[in-house]
Order: C-alpha cells, then sequence, then structure tokens
C-alpha cells in the first residue's frame, strides 16, 4: 500500500489547498445547505488533476462526511420522503453505471445546470402567482431520484436534481438536511463497489483521502452551525442562491471546449 508520504508527494501545493477547499465546502453543503454548494467540489479539485481522480479521492471523503453527521440526520429525516426516492434513484445509479462510459462530463454539467436553472426560473414565477401550485408530486420524487442517483454516480453532482423536489417539499430546515443526509449516506456506499469494478479507486487515491480526512469536522460542524442561525425563511433563500450558483457553474463547464 502506498504510503501518506508518497501520496502526499505526488501533489502539487495548490492542489492540496483547493482539496482543503473543496472538503469543506463539502461538508457545509451536505451538513447545512443541501445542494448547491456541493456541486463546486468536484471540479475546484480536478481544476489540479483529472476528473476521475478528483471523484476517486472525493468518495471516502463523501462517505465520511456522511458518517460524521449521520446520528443527527436519522433522528430528523422524513421517512415517507427517503421510501419515495430510494428505489428511483437506485435505478438512477445502475444507469449511472451501465453509461458511464458514454457520458462526457460537459454533456452532463450542461444538461444538469440548464435543467436547474428552469426550474428556479419556474419556482419563482410559481411563487409569485400562486404558493398553492407549488404542492409536492410524488411523480417529481421518483423523477428526481433517479436523476439524482445517475448524476451522483457519474459526477457526485446528484445534489442539485434532488433538491428540486425537497423545495417542493417545503420541509423545516432540519428534516432538509437530515433527509438529504441519509439520502447521500445509502447512495455513497453504494458507489464503492461499481466504481473499483471500473478502476476508479486505488491504494493512492485513498490515501490522499486520508490526509484530508481532518477536514471533514471541520465543514460539517460548521454547516451545522449555520443551518441552526440561520431562520426558515433565509435558509431556502440561500438554498436557491447556491443552487443558482449551482447551475451557472454547470453551464459554464459543460459550454467549454
Amino acid at each position: 500500500m502506498i504510503s501518506l508520504l508518497q501520496a502526499f508527494n505526488e501533489h502539487s501545493a495548490l492542489f492540496f489547498v483547493l482539496a482543503a477547499i473543496s472538503v469543506v465546502i463539502l461538508g457545509i453543503s451536505k451538513s447545512g445547505f443541501g445542494a448547491g454548494l456541493g456541486i463546486l467540489a468536484p471540479p475546484l479539485m480536478a481544476s489540479q488533476s483529472s476528473l476521475a481522480e478528483a471523484l476517486a479521492i472525493l468518495l471516502p471523503l463523501l462517505i465520511a462526511i456522511d458518517l460524521f453527521g449521520l446520528r443527527r440526520f436519522w433522528v430528523s429525516a422524513d421517512r415517507r420522503i427517503l421510501k419515495l426516492i430510494f428505489w428511483p434513484a437506485a435505478l438512477g445509479m445502475l444507469m449511472g453505471y451501465l453509461f458511464f462510459s458514454l457520458i462526457t462530463p460537459q454533456m452532463l454539467s450542461l444538461s444538469i445546470g440548464i435543467f436547474t436553472l428552469l426550474f428556479l426560473i419556474q419556482s419563482l414565477v410559481m411563487s409569485r402567482i400562486d404558493l398553492k401550485e407549488a404542492k409536492p408530486y410524488p411523480w417529481l420524487g421518483r423523477l428526481m431520484g433517479c436523476l439524482s442517483g445517475f448524476t451522483s454516480f457519474v459526477a457526485h453532482i446528484g445534489g442539485p436534481p434532488i433538491t428540486i423536489y425537497m423545495l417542493r417539499e417545503k420541509v423545516s430546515p432540519i428534516v432538509y438536511t437530515s433527509t438529504l443526509g441519509i439520502f447521500f449516506t445509502v447512495m455513497n456506499f453504494g458507489k464503492l463497489v461499481p466504481y473499483a469494478y471500473l478502476d476508479l479507486l486505488n491504494f493512492n487515491q485513498l490515501a490522499t483521502s486520508i490526509l484530508l480526512l481532518p477536514l471533514v469536522p471541520l465543514g460539517v460542524y460548521l454547516g451545522f452551525y449555520l443551518a441552526k442561525k440561520i431562520s426558515a425563511k433565509w435558509y431556502y433563500i440561500i438554498v436557491q442562491f447556491c443552487l443558482l450558483v449551482a447551475s451557472i457553474k454547470l453551464i459554464a463547464d459543460g459550454l467549454l471546449i
């Protein structure tokens, strides 16, 4: 097994700076603001490595973040929503596995970015017309669960699709965060064997993940702290703003040649 020192020497100082920022962003996103900010982490780390390597290094860290907040997530998660979205998400992950080699990062980023931006526009228009029209629909949960499983598998960007459904549920911030926390815990564990089979995981990347592991508690606790200090109204305004930033970033990535 490659040593931690070898893993450290194989990457530049800039890589570890950006990787550290990525891990903290993921911790805040998954424990506090659910979706938007988290999609910035893979491309940020991939700017100093390949996308495949970034995905492989981030997967154990995503699992560590999930486990760190699991006890809090379990208490407050909405079981009804989880039952609705789990099996469609599993189907989406299977589709991601089957089509992994055919989907380019640009194609995926552009499609998810446009889709998310259109939802935000629709959500804003409906909120101005009639709030009753924003009631939840089970079919939307299943569709977004499937899409989230797919995009989570191929690029760790499962947050925006499922957040589209969660925003329509209008649950409290802690239920929102906890439900997504449980959802992505299962999704990320489900990626381990397929990722290994696709040769995306190796000991070198695992050693790099271990070097970044101490940053996990910082991001998680910071996310929990911010979520508690912000009112429900402002919480969802921030979530939607993060989703807007995410959609613009995804569209920009998809348009790059």
